[in-house]
């Protein structure tokens, strides 16, 4: 029997230290300083490699990252899908692959284009890196920006400031940069000796890397500042916001349905007691159909009158479309004298949980959420009207998408509103992460966000992307917060979308091109 020698085993050594430090890197862990060097063994694992081990070694990264950084995924199949362990863990896996695919094809190209040439490396591997992130996070219906690199820095504030101009994608661009010059830096140092020349040029990359950092943190350190002074004296609204804390088995059983009702409707007269011009519920916050279901409806618009506040909730209601029965994932805004004045329906569904992808192949998976046939998608970016203010409402899963987001600050809203319900993911890191890509959408549309979830994280996220006044999970109560809604002017990011993305991805296109006729003519 043949053993791999140490020097055969370490390059996928190197390549799993990538996968554990970037998981380090984001909630619950927060080590995000680590960011900044988890690329760095990866880089050494696949320095002398072939273009496809390199691949299999980005892969190797990947189902390591991903499987530890998404693990939450087998809790909400094994708890709630009633999913065998065996099946939930080859769910994950094949997320977990397709998801690393994507580092497998960086890697890949990293190594066909640049080969041993240090400054395409270091130009390209930033650019290349946001290019495949933004192509696994925007696909329209199967788009997954979870983890996506960006994030790990949320609660490093100067950092992600930039934002507003880049999206979340300039931040990742700026994490591979400041590791790919640490990582050149380096090997040009270790390999002065057969070359002094080499030590230069490993100085002159550093010194362009800390250049390039520190006018991105000057940057937001400067608007922080400034902001800091600006929102003192600008108009604030108060806004509550409600936490059930309803365990997902009695949000749809009849038994619970009257106890579910009064939990919320008892914290909601606490809660209007500190007269706020707001009451926001989370998601499918009513266990009933609103304006279907007669008498819950009605106590509903009583609740309104009573407390003269209006209340934004989350609420499925269901039409008929072509004679079948269409399901709707919905937020209904009603007045404070009790009128319904708008309804946004959810367009973004969650995979598995409102809709299955693939069912021809995944047959053996139900939905999650208890209803029959895949939830319909809403059409619209819709704005409520309230408090003086227009809101941007969205739905749990919708938060992690940037460009959705902007649709409504881009179409007049003035702050946004998030209501969710993280119930499924139980007490894991996944609540977490969730809560961490607002500061991201915050930043980018320089709009506060409110959100309120049934089992947490509750909370407000400032415009520089603080978060503030936040729950703990799995507790009951609410959050009485104030938001400064924001001017008319609107970011760079909310008008034009990813343009920043959109060049690194036809800087890939160009190399792939400029690579695929250097083949040609090699092979002639």
């Amino acid at each position: 029997m043949k053993y791999l020698t140490l020097k055969e085993i370490k390059p996928f050594l190197l390549s799993a230290l990538s996968g554990i430090l970037l998981t380090l890197t984001f909630p619950e862990y927060n080590l995000e300083v680590f960011a900044w060097i988890a690329w760095i063994p990866l880089f050494l694992a696949i320095e002398n490699a072939t273009p496809q081990r390199a691949a299999l070694l980005g892969f190797v990264t990947g189902m390591v990252f991903y499987n530890l950084g998404l693990s939450w995924i087998n809790n909400t199949l094994i708890n709630y899908g009633n999913l065998h362990w065996i099946l939930s863990f080859a769910v994950l896996g094949l997320l977990s692959a397709y998801l690393s695919f994507f580092i497998a094809l960086f890697c890949y190209f990293l190594r066909r284009v640049c080969v041993e040439n240090r400054i395409q490396f270091f130009i390209l591997a930033p650019v290349l890196w946001t290019s495949f992130e933004y192509l696994r996070s925007t696909h329209s219906k199967y788009g997954f920006s979870w983890l996506g690199l960006g994030y790990s820095q949320f609660q490093n504030l100067p950092v992600i400031q930039l934002a507003e101009w880049t999206g979340v994608y300039g931040i990742s661009w700026l994490i591979l940069l400041v590791n790919s010059g640490l990582y050149l830096s380096w090997r040009c140092w270790r390999e002065q000796k057969q070359n002094p020349f080499e030590l230069k040029e490993g100085w002159r990359i550093l010194s362009v890397t800390l250049f390039v950092f520190s006018l991105w943190f000057v940057y937001g350190t400067q608007y922080l500042k400034e902001t800091l002074s600006s929102t003192t004296n600008r108009p604030h609204i108060k806004v509550g916001l409600v936490q059930g804390n309803v365990e997902q088995f009695m949000k749809w059983n009849p038994i619970y349905q009257n106890q579910v009702i009064e939990k919320y409707k008892d914290l909601t007269l606490k809660a209007a007691k500190e007269n706020p011009a707001l009451i926001i519920w989370p998601e499918t916050a009513t266990p009933f159909y609103f304006e279907e279901s007669k008498t819950e409806t009605e106590m509903m618009r009583n609740l309104a009158r009573e407390i003269k506040i209006p209340l934004l909730f989350g609420s499925p209601h269901r039409k008929k479309i072509n004679g079948e029965q269409i399901y709707f994932n919905s937020a209904y805004l009603l007045s404070s004298s009790g009128e319904t004045l708008n309804r946004y329906d959810k367009s973004h569904l969650v995979p598995f949980g409102e809709f299955v992808p693939f069912r021809k192949i995944l047959f053996f998976i139900e939905k999650l959420v208890v209803m029959i046939g895949d939830f319909g998608r809403g059409t619209e970016a819709t704005v409520m009207e309230t408090a003086g203010n227009k809101a941007g409402i969205s739905i749990c899963y919708e938060m992690i998408f940037p460009d959705l987001m902007r649709q409504a600050v881009k179409n007049g809203a003035n702050y946004l509103v998030n209501i969710t319900n993280d119930a499924w993911f139980g007490k894991s890191a996944a609540s977490y992460q969730h809560m961490s890509m607002g500061a991201l959408r915050a930043v980018e549309n320089r709009v506060p966000i409110l959100r309120a979830a049934n089992t947490g994280i509750s909370g407000t996220i400032e415009a520089t992307g603080k978060i503030r006044d936040k729950t703990d999970l799995f507790v009951k109560g609410f959050r009485i917060t104030l938001i400064a809604p924001a001017s008319n002017k609107k970011t760079f990011y909310s008008l034009n979308g990813d343009v920043f993305s959109w060049v690194c991805l036809l800087v890939t296109g160009l190399i792939a091109i400029a690579a695929c006729t250097r083949n040609i003519k090699n092979e002639l």
